[in-house]
Parts: structure tokens; sequence; C-alpha cells
């Protein structure tokens, strides 16, 4: 018999299999992005009662089966890790869901993933314990994008580099490049692009390294800046999120791709 495992967990996503059986995919510390089987989950309280919900923070316990890509899950506990508590406001849930299924797109089962991880454990902690504004989504979708590889670049031109200064001039958002050219530029440039302020860019850029914990209450890229985003998160996952559409219509300011 394969030994048991263990690694603290965020539970992404969860449906119920059989009459008593779940089905958890969850994002990992030490293993990536794990699923597994929970067999009796829905009747167990000592194993596994209300641990294997979206948004659990957990320490996973679990097996790797022979033949089969789902691992066995043997126990799921709460231990000392913070626990991410949303269900006392609707903005907070739409925005925590989002982060969910955004983190799950950009990650594949069983890769490297730790940082992953920290990033959406540090937005749900900033969720849970500050309030869901613009700015928490825009910082949280900058680092994520980040860590997948997908560095996006508001402070230079990425033709010829020049910084940008936010001085009231303005910058185009190529979705192509990942990132601006400025005005001078532009001309050279065939593709489509979005149109920003420098002072929009440069709040984006600010957003991309400011501590998440930080970002609620602070000042957000406008429609502009949230368009470009979307549109950029579009053009990488081929499917429209499900939760982005109602996050949209609760949450103001957010770009609609």
């Amino acid at each position: 018999m394969p030994a048991e495992e263990t690694t603290p967990a965020i539970v992404l996503r969860a449906r119920d299999y059989a009459e008593s059986d779940r089905i958890v995919t969850l994002l990992t510390l030490h293993a990536g992005k794990l699923s597994g089987i929970a067999k009796g989950a829905k009747a167990s309280r000592h194993r596994f009662e209300r641990k294997l919900e979206p948004f659990s923070h957990v320490v996973l316990h679990y097996r790797r089966r022979p033949h089969g890509q789902l691992v066995f899950i043997t126990r799921a506990e709460a231990a000392d890790l913070t626990q991410h508590v949303l269900d006392d406001d609707l903005g907070k849930i739409a925005l925590g869901s989002y982060m969910l299924e955004l983190t799950d797109a950009l990650t594949t089962e069983e890769s490297e993933a730790a940082e992953a991880y920290r990033v959406l454990s540090e937005g749900l902690g900033a969720l849970s314990t500050r309030f869901a504004d613009a700015a928490l989504r825009q910082a949280f979708e900058m680092r994520l994008l980040g860590w997948a590889g997908f560095g996006l670049e508001f402070t230079r031109c990425r033709i010829c580099s020049t910084v940008n200064g936010d001085n009231g001039a303005t910058v185009y958002f190529v979705v192509s490049r990942g990132g601006i050219v400025c005005a001078k530029c532009r001309p050279s440039v065939a593709e489509g692009a979005i149109k920003l302020s420098s002072k929009g860019a440069a709040i984006l850029a600010r957003l991309g390294v400011l501590p998440m914990h930080d970002s609620p209450g602070s000042e957000a890229a406008g429609p502009d800046g949230a368009l470009a985003l979307a549109r950029f998160i579009g053009s990488i996952i081929d499917r429209r999120l499900r939760s982005q559409e109602f996050l949209d219509s609760i949450l103001p300011g957010a770009g609609k791709a």
C-alpha cells in the first residue's frame, strides 16, 4: 500500500459522487493541484465533516492509487491553519469564487504550484479579514498571472522601454504583447489595443507588487485597466469562467471582456 502523504491544501471545488463519497480538487503546498476521492465523506463526521467544501483550508492526508488519476483522501483536518470565512458577504463570496476558479484554470494536475498556493491563500486571507473590492481583484489577478509566467508589463513600453511616468499621457495595452506601448510606438503596432491612462497603468503596476492584505481600499485601475486584465485572461483561458459574470454584476469597476 502506498505511504500516506500530508500537505496543507485549499479546496478549489467538490462534488458528490455515488451515495456517500465526494470528489474534490485541491491546490496543495507540496504536491501541486490534486484531485481525489473521499470515501464516505458525506457520512463521516470524524474524518471529513465540513472540511471538503470550497474555500476550506485543510491539512490533507492522502494516498496515491497505483492506477487512476484520483488520489485516495483519508482525512482532512483544519489543524491550526487560517480559515477563510466568506459566508457573511455576497461580494466576498463572488470574488472568492472567482479566485478559486481562476486558480483552477491556471494550474495543472500535480505540477509544482507552491507559490500559486501562497498567492491564493494570501488573496483569500485578505478577502476574509478585509473586504471585496476592485483593487483586491486586480492585485490577485496580477499576482497569479505573474506566477503563471504571464508577467504583464505596465511600467515600460514593450517596444522602446520608455518608462510610464503617470503624467496624464495615454498608453496602449496590447494583449498579444502582454504589456503597454507608448503613444509614440503605437503606430508601429498592428494589433488592436486598449487605451489606458498612464495613471491606470501605474496603478496596475503597483497592485502587482503590493501585499494583497493592503490592497482592499487602495485605488484601483478604472474600467479600461480592468478591461485590459479581463481581455488578457480571456486570451489565455479558452472558456469564460462561470464565476466571472456573477462577480462582474456584484463588484463595481470590473472589466467585461
